[in-house]
């Protein structure tokens, strides 16, 4: 795999913006839960999972990085299940073979 070259300095703006528009959809997932918006919520969450891999680029990650380290962390929290989303509903598990069904 090649590589990815990237000019954090000249960067930084985009780095912030991603950073900024992180805490919006933080705040628009915690709105639409106080009002009962599954659209908003929806949609938060959205914007989360695709600024969270917006921002990997730009830090200079490739995608399949943040993709592995996601199945890292998924297989951590099942083993660990510390607010038991694993022992009552089997979320993890759920999640893991959906991201990763061959896995």
């Amino acid at each position: 795999m090649e590589p990815i070259e990237v000019d954090v300095v000249r960067g930084m703006k985009a780095i912030e913006a991603l950073k900024v528009d992180l805490l919006k959809a933080q705040w628009q997932l915690q709105n639409g839960a106080l009002s009962g918006s599954d659209a908003e919520m929806l949609e938060a969450l959205a914007d989360l999972v695709g600024l969270s891999y917006l921002m990997t680029r730009r830090l200079g990650f490739d995608f399949a990085r943040l993709d592995r380290m996601l199945l890292q962390r998924l297989e951590s929290w099942r083993t660990d299940d510390k607010v038991d989303l694993e022992n009552h509903w089997g979320d993890l598990s759920l999640l893991l073979s959906y991201l990763a069904p061959d896995e």
